[in-house]
């Protein structure tokens, strides 16, 4: 039977998670030595089969007080408890350098800020994980709105944490192309350019400009400016594939494995096969999991992710 966009869906075969024993209900794909298995599941569970062969967990979990069926809905004030659930299967699948990113939007309750998001954070921290650098994921599109007390959300955190001090990290992965203002600058050096000097105020942060000739490009800062996609009408909280993408090359090895336990429609699949990482994607709902396959199987005729453009800092 073919699928909506004509391609045939793949010969189900027993990839290297298979044999490690995940018990997948579907293997979607595979593309270049790497595969996606999507499980059915609860991922507390599944994930009991992979204890220290995970190098990364790269997820958005339920919202609070989401109104979809994902883990039913969670009030702010037992989301840590119901979060905390998952911190044991989580770290025994981790490898000593593997790393668990969080992407997670706090809800404002009587129209102040919950502060379940921190508290999440700070009992994952009192359990033995690291945090490592917090992260801002900047939506310059998001939606537009009015309150009484407060503006629009325009972002999002997106915690790291790690199991060590020292998580695999490979900050060259995710260079990006240097400015038009530094060429600019570089062209016009003055002479308080080639060593600037400290400011009035003694702060001592002057830097040697001039060490940046010939630089093509320079490390991203940890905001990260990423449109919103459109929803998908097979997922209410679709992110865009650059968000995943982006830690996926941060901290991941080239041959490493990615865990998507809260996987929805499987943006965090389409990401990783993109760049050649093996991936689990788990997800609770029946539904959620067919729409991964079924987004998989579109971006594989599609011919895949193409390069995609470097992330604004």
């Amino acid at each position: 039977m073919k699928s909506r966009n004509g391609s045939r869906p793949p010969v189900k075969r027993k990839s290297k998670e298979a044999k490690r024993g995940v018990s997948s209900t579907k293997t979607t794909l595979a593309r270049a030595g790497a595969t996606c298995t999507v499980v059915h599941g609860d991922s507390r569970v599944e994930l009991g089969a992979l204890k220290g062969e995970v190098d990364l967990i790269v997820t958005s979990p339920p919202y609070a007080d989401a109104r979809h069926h994902h883990y039913d809905s969670i009030h702010p004030d037992k989301f840590v408890d119901w979060f905390l659930t998952f911190h044991e299967p989580f770290y025994a699948a981790l490898k000593p350098t593997g790393s668990l990113v969080i992407n997670i939007k706090d809800k404002v309750v009587d129209g102040v800020r919950h502060r379940y998001v921190w508290r999440t954070i700070e009992a994952l921290c009192e359990r033995g994980w690291f945090a490592v650098d917090d992260y801002l994921w900047h939506k310059p599109n998001a939606m537009p709105g009015y309150w009484p007390t407060r503006l629009r959300d325009g972002w999002e955190y997106c915690f790291h944490l790690a199991k060590s001090k020292r998580p695999f990290f490979n900050p060259d992965a995710v260079r990006k192309p240097i400015g038009d203002w530094v060429e600019s600058r570089l062209r016009n050096l003055g002479k308080n350019d080639n060593s600037r000097h400290n400011s009035v105020n003694a702060s001592g942060f002057g830097r040697d400009i001039s060490k940046w000739v010939g630089k093509q490009t320079v490390l991203p800062s940890n905001v990260l400016t990423i449109a919103l996609v459109g929803k998908n009408k097979g997922h209410p909280a679709v992110f865009p594939v650059d968000l995943p993408l982006f830690f996926i090359k941060l901290l991941c090895p080239s041959d490493g494995l990615v865990v998507d336990p809260f996987a929805g429609s499987g943006t965090t699949g389409i990401a990783a096969l993109s760049v050649g990482r093996s991936c689990v994607l788990i997800d609770n709902n029946a539904e959620y999991c067919e729409e991964a396959i079924r987004r998989l199987q579109i971006e594989a005729a599609a011919g895949w992710c193409s390069a995609r453009p470097s992330l604004n800092a």
